[in-house]
């Protein structure tokens, strides 16, 4: 589940390391008569980089550190940070900063550990500043996947560990006005560039905001927070009612008035867009789409060269699935396919089934808890099936995977989504790559092509490890490999290639698919581009590199150590990790 929200915090005490390091050049500094070398002085730059950013947002440094003390973050105060226009830009000039300083290091100095936040740095700082003249072509507002939507979930599942979480939070609620007023003033500069998002999409995220603000007495917001104090053990009951006051009266007071300014403020705006089709109508459109997949994807091929594969993946997918039907249609009705009921559906029984089964394939991970909640009753109709709440990285023993209820979720469906979320997805990589102790600046580069790629890839795995209807397994896997690469070669034809809802429509109806699920289709790709590929491109990713080593290695190549390597490696554009994985295989 997404915690961060899309843009570096500009933050004026950076400058002063900035200039410290940009009249050092390359040189050797000394502190106390010593030589600070290279390595140091990196090390002192990244921490400074991720103090910097963490510092400006509470809601980011509460997801991302549970003890922001113990990296030297003493924040000012609490805040959202801003989504304006002019912060915008001063992100960029802070990325300009950051890549200037970045590039006075000698690389060939760094230790090898160093030399990959280095690429991975330079290469996440190229992307934004590449994209510096389409800033008004961002979007953070979608039904689904825009802050106005994320930002009340964050708030909700806001992990509550001590006294000051408590009043840091109920502080937070307090900004939300002046935060929604940033995002107005953005959206307001891209109705005058006439960039304003399509009629729909307004209208599906007014329809979302109005539904979140329908009961206010009752906002979950208010419930969820309820839930949470009652199970401190070190509060009064005093203490409880007045913190639950204290909430009540936050979400009352400024919450819902700032759901209820945004709603205003956008409805003047609909029809001030000059496109209500995909991104390639627009001026940069597709400009804007090749960074947006390059950056979600972390593939630098071009949209043709991707678009080209997830072709011949889904051919071959389709081939596949069609000779899986020819022989399970000559198989005995009797064989195999009496449903067992051995897990139950019970999600831990399955995390504990698929933490055992991996272990030939898959490197030990560090021993950790993980409790599988239900989604609140008042959050079942805005989250997804099941998700991994990321936690702290220096808090990542404690893991919390969340299932939804209201999808009914139950046999191979839910298994595999619990390799999605859990082991070897989500869950394994984290822990993994955290048990590592890498640099903390990784933790707030946007990677998503690897770690949903990731979680794609081992989901396909985990179909191989259901012991109950192997052969409706092998069908199933291919179904979902064949459906997520038609949603992401749709993503490609609507905001790349113009295809309008009548070309989608006539599309999948060839397909099979209804009129109203074409139309459901093709508005979810529209309000949210690029989102698919992050999952497909990145398994595709997978796959090809683990054909590459299997290809170089040979007789010596084993999953179990091409995962190792992936795993040690972490979050990082394939091209950057296709290097380091098969550095670390030739060993």
């Amino acid at each position: 589940m997404s915690r961060s929200f899309p843009h570096f915090n500009f933050r004026k005490r950076l400058l002063l390391l900035l200039i410290a390091l940009l009249l050092a050049g390359c040189s050797t500094l000394h502190f106390l008569g010593f030589p600070l070398t290279q390595e140091k002085r990196f090390s002192e730059f990244t921490k400074e980089v991720f103090c910097s950013e963490l510092g400006g947002n509470t809601l980011n440094l509460h997801y991302t550190v549970a003890n922001p003390e113990n990296y030297g973050i003493c924040q000012e105060e609490v805040s959202l940070g801003s989504s304006d226009l002019q912060s915008r830009m001063l992100s960029l000039s802070a990325c300009e900063n950051y890549r200037t300083a970045l590039r006075a290091f000698d690389r060939n100095e760094l230790s090898a550990s160093q030399q990959l936040t280095y690429d991975i740095f330079l290469d996440y700082l190229n992307t934004e500043l590449d994209a510096s003249s389409l800033v008004l072509y961002d979007e953070p507002l979608g039904p689904s996947l825009g802050i106005q939507a994320q930002l009340s979930i964050l708030l909700a599942e806001y992990p509550l560990r001590t006294k000051g979480d408590i009043e840091d939070y109920l502080a937070l609620l307090t900004q939300l006005p002046d935060y929604f007023s940033s995002i107005i003033d953005f959206e307001q500069h891209k109705s005058a560039a006439g960039l304003f998002m399509s009629r729909a999409s307004a209208a599906a995220v007014i329809r979302q905001c109005s539904d979140f603000i329908k009961d206010p007495e009752n906002n979950y917001l208010i419930s969820v927070f309820e839930d949470k104090i009652n199970r401190f053990t070190n509060l009064t009951a005093d203490e409880k009612i007045a913190y639950c006051d204290r909430c009540q009266k936050s979400v009352l007071t400024y919450v819902i008035p700032a759901y209820q300014d945004l709603i205003d403020a956008l409805r003047p705006l609909i029809g001030s867009g000059k496109n209500e089709l995909g991104l390639s109508y627009l001026p940069k459109g597709k400009e804007y789409y090749e960074y947006l997949v390059h950056k979600t994807t972390g593939d630098k091929r071009s949209i043709e060269e991707i678009e080209e594969a997830i072709k011949q993946q889904m051919t071959a997918d389709f081939a596949a699935a069609q000779k899986l039907m020819v022989a399970v249609d000559s198989t005995s009705a009797e064989d195999e396919w009496t449903v067992s009921s051995a897990l139950n559906d019970d999600p831990v029984s399955m995390l504990r089934d698929l933490r055992q089964k991996i272990t030939q394939d898959f490197p030990d991970s560090p021993a950790v808890s993980c409790a599988v909640r239900q989604v609140h009753a008042s959050l079942q109709e805005y989250l997804s099936p099941a998700f991994y709440l990321t936690p702290a990285i220096d808090s990542y023993l404690d893991n919390v995977i969340y299932i939804n209820p209201a999808e009914h979720y139950q046999g191979l469906e839910l298994y595999t989504t619990l390799a999605h979320e859990g082991y070897p997805g989500h869950l394994y990589q984290s822990v993994y790559f955290q048990s590592l102790s890498p640099d903390p600046l990784r933790s707030i580069l946007g990677t998503g092509g690897y770690t949903e790629g990731w979680a794609t890839y081992v989901e396909m795995y985990s179909y191989g490890l259901w012991s109950q209807d192997t052969k409706a397994a092998a069908i199933a896997q291919k179904n979902r490999a064949f459906t997520l690469g038609l949603a992401s070669l749709l993503d490609i034809g609507i905001h790349y290639r113009g295809y309008s809802l009548e070309d989608v429509s006539a599309f999948l109806t060839q397909l099979g698919f209804r009129e109203d699920s074409a139309r459901t289709f093709y508005q979810n790709i529209l309000q949210s581009p690029g989102n698919y590929l992050q999952y497909y491109v990145g398994w595709l990713n997978f796959q090809s590199l683990c054909e590459k080593a299997k290809t170089e290695m040979g007789d010596t190549f084993t999953l179990k150590a091409f995962h190792e390597a992936v795993l040690k490696v972490g979050p990082a554009p394939f091209n950057i990790l296709e290097k380091y994985v098969m550095e670390e295989l030739d060993g």
